[in-house]
């Protein structure tokens, strides 16, 4: 028993270790990322970034100027929201009104907020 149990051992280890071959690795190919922005596209431009194994943030350092612009522009439109809120919020600090019988003092978005508009 012992014996048959140590040959179908071997015979599954030899298999195993023959399975495991060393393959040669595939020289990497350049990957081609095709850029298709929407005002670009209606221009009929597409922006081709062509990035090697051994420049990995080639597309990275190119788009950078682009994605700060875009970032800046994010940036200057949060910033106005948030002052135009600073304003509604000061401009009401002092406010005290009664609405529903229940007294509100200050500023409270969803009463102060401009863009709320009445439907009747």
């Amino acid at each position: 028993m012992k014996v048959k149990l140590m040959f179908i051992l071997s015979v599954l280890a030899i298999f195993l270790l023959s399975s495991c071959a060393y393959e040669q690795p595939i020289p990497a190919a350049p990957k081609v990322y095709v850029v298709d922005e929407s005002m670009e596209a209606e221009k009929g431009q597409t922006k081709t970034f062509v990035v090697e194994e051994n420049n990995l943030l080639a597309l990275n350092t190119e788009t950078q100027e682009k994605r700060n612009e875009l970032n800046k522009i994010r940036a200057l439109r949060e910033d106005k929201d948030e002052q135009e809120e600073f304003s509604y919020e000061s401009a009401y600090n002092n406010v005290r009104r009664i609405i529903d019988d229940e007294l509100v003092v200050g500023y409270k978005k969803e009463l102060d907020n401009p863009e709320f508009k009445e439907v009747e």
